[in-house]
């Protein structure tokens, strides 16, 4: 009897922990899924309203006109949705439910996107996204400025009926693009420095890194049965710090030879031109939009084009395709046309040929370069090893770091096993 009791106790002990596992498993993933929403949301009206139109007065005007009065009250919404939402919830939640929504996009690029390619296992993936960082950085500047005018013009299109200011900000777009095209073009022929950057990271770590890599001259030249359990650790401890960037550098140079025989810099071309191809037809809908402004005789429809009139105009024009809803009528707005017409020719017959096959030889050939600059970093530590610690090969140095215990011995024969 006791038998069976126990046993029931065992069995109720191992039922009961999954019934909240099946209970909770849907409704935490819903949650998720209404943080993530809310999140995105809320990150795709701020630009929007930003850097594009009032997408909010948009949306009511078309949904509930009668109660386009209420957006004038929406902090004071806005405010008493989170104070009814915290009345019924904890503290805690409310606070990282908050903290998420207004950091998103710090997550999203510091959290989500490198623990995915975490869970991915791909150092391809974790190159090109250390590269696209890179990359980023090192053009902050030109895109930052390059935006700026782009975004300042379109929104005077948008909000402004003033000719002059039409007319410049119309320009201003137009000569963006034209810089845009040329800064690509340019690219297609410059040497990238962005794989320059990994070289730069591993010889400055090599030169800046001495003190961690070679002997003090007290112990440097006694035999290692001789010293003390402090000196001891010093050359373990440097050995180790040895063995381990020349370890790094030949995994490095690995990996970076798997990125370039994946073909993901296909990929990253193909975006490009992606990019391109939606810049221009957003561009020139633009652009179009503001010479409509402008005078409305310029073109010729059917019924009241709207801006996505415009937007499917430039597509179709891009495409050296034309629509019944509207037309270029007087010589501005058929110059612009032809003037699309030559973006979609520079963009068709040259980049892609050249992205395709000049800027790739030039990948390859500039991460060749890079490959053999950070393994001479790793054969340079090498023969420094031998040198300062008398230690016939780098196998050896390994050896001897498993003999001591060093507390990164086995991490670095974990690296070794990535490189073989």
């Amino acid at each position: 009897m006791e038998g069976e009791m126990i046993q029931a106790t065992e069995v109720s002990k191992e039922v009961v922990p999954e019934k909240p596992k099946q209970e909770k498993g849907p409704v935490s993933y819903l949650i998720n899924a209404i943080r993530e929403t809310i999140a995105i949301l809320f990150w795709v009206y701020v630009l929007v309203k930003l850097f594009a139109f009032d997408i909010d007065v948009f949306l009511m005007n078309k949904l509930l006109p009668e109660f386009v009065w209420l957006l004038n009250l929406k902090f004071f919404i806005l405010i008493g949705i989170i104070a009814s939402i915290w009345l019924v919830t904890k503290n805690k939640h409310i606070l990282s439910w908050s903290l998420h929504v207004f950091f998103y996009p710090a997550i999203v690029l510091l959290w989500k996107i490198p623990f995915f390619i975490f869970k991915q296992k791909s150092w391809i993936l974790a190159f090109a996204f250390i590269n696209s960082i890179i990359s980023f950085f090192k053009s902050i500047k030109y895109s930052f400025i390059t935006s700026a005018f782009f975004l300042a013009s379109v929104a005077i299109i948008f909000s402004f009926s003033n000719e002059k200011l039409l007319w410049f900000a119309t320009a201003i777009i137009l000569g963006v693009l034209l810089i845009t095209y040329i800064h690509r073009f340019i690219l297609v022929f410059k040497p990238s420095s962005i794989f320059q950057v990994h070289i730069k990271i591993f010889s400055g770590i090599r030169k800046h890194g001495v003190s961690s890599f070679a002997l003090d001259e007290s112990i440097k030249n006694l035999p290692v049965a001789s010293l003390d359990q402090k000196q001891m650790e010093k050359w373990t401890t440097n050995l180790q710090m040895s063995v381990l960037f020349n370890r790094v550098c030949l995994f490095a140079a690995r990996k970076l030879r798997d990125y370039q025989n994946s073909g993901l810099n296909i990929v990253s071309y193909v975006l490009t031109i992606l990019m391109l191809i939606v810049l221009t037809i957003f561009s020139f809908a633009v652009i179009n939009y503001g010479l409509f402004k402008i005078d409305a005789n310029l073109f010729g429809y059917s019924v009241a084009p709207t801006f996505f009139t415009f937007f499917y105009y430039s597509f179709n024009n891009l495409l050296f395709n034309s629509i019944r809803e509207i037309a270029p009528t007087m010589p501005i707005s058929q110059t612009a046309s032809m003037i699309e017409s030559f973006f979609a020719l520079f963009l068709v017959v040259i980049f892609v040929s050249l992205l395709l096959s000049v800027r790739s030889q030039r990948h390859a050939e500039e991460l060749n370069e890079v490959i053999k600059g950070i393994e001479g970093q790793g054969k340079d530590m090498e023969g420094f090893i031998k040198d300062e610690y008398k230690i016939n090969s780098i196998d050896d140095a390994m050896a001897e770091l498993e003999k001591l215990k060093a507390g990164m011995a086995k991490f670095i024969y974990k690296i070794t096993e990535s490189i073989q």
